[in-house]
């Protein structure tokens, strides 16, 4: 693998590691919305 090769593939990887952590995100920030509002009560 070249070197431009390795810097590609890096940038691909972390690329698609922000994505799983910003659906991560979407998908705890409403529970945790939802989970303030029955404490709240």
């Amino acid at each position: 693998m070249t070197g431009w090769g390795f810097f590609f593939m890096l940038v691909g990887v972390t690329f698609l590691t922000e994505q799983l952590f910003r659906v991560i995100n979407y998908i705890e920030r409403p529970a945790r919305h939802s989970h303030r509002r029955a404490v709240a009560r």
